[in-house]
């Protein structure tokens, strides 16, 4: 079972991707690098979630995933981590992920080029419209659980 860490100062992104994905995933959370070493753990982990609001990711250093999930508003973080692979998200047009319009009650989340999943299927350039969800808080957090879920080969709709 591949381990998920959550890197993020509550667990509404960690209990969300729970309801959605059950136990198909080994979910880990915490708020500093020492919750998600293997002696924590009890595994390496394979894919880093850093929500917009962790902290203290100067410890993303110590850390080896194999896949990692960034805010791209971070670029200290972004060049710290050692990840095989790194996807970025946030409202600038060099990350990864990010909003392309909002209109209706709907966002338009695109992904600017090819990821590849936590199983190692392809996901090519595209745009999703979904509902606007009240109970995320902001737009990172919104890019985030999407990128989560499209990296973990769940549909974000």
């Amino acid at each position: 079972m591949d381990t998920v860490g959550i890197w993020s100062c509550s667990d509404a992104l960690a209990n969300r991707l729970k309801g959605r994905l059950g136990e198909k995933y080994r979910f880990v959370g915490g708020n500093h690098p020492a919750d998600f070493t293997p002696n924590s753990t009890g595994a390496d982990l394979d894919l880093l979630v850093v929500a917009p609001d962790a902290a203290g990711l100067a410890g993303l250093t110590i850390l080896n995933p194999r896949l990692a999930l960034l805010p791209g508003g971070n670029m200290a973080a972004c060049r710290q981590v050692r990840a095989s692979s790194a996807v970025s998200y946030g409202l600038g047009s060099q990350n990864t992920l990010t909003l392309s319009s909002m209109a209706g009650g709907n966002v338009s989340v695109a992904l600017q080029r090819e990821l590849l999943t936590l199983s190692g299927r392809a996901v090519e350039r595209q745009e999703w419209v979904i509902p606007i969800d009240r109970g995320v808080e902001t737009a990172d957090h919104l890019l985030c659980l999407v990128g989560a879920m499209l990296l973990l080969d769940c549909d974000p709709g």
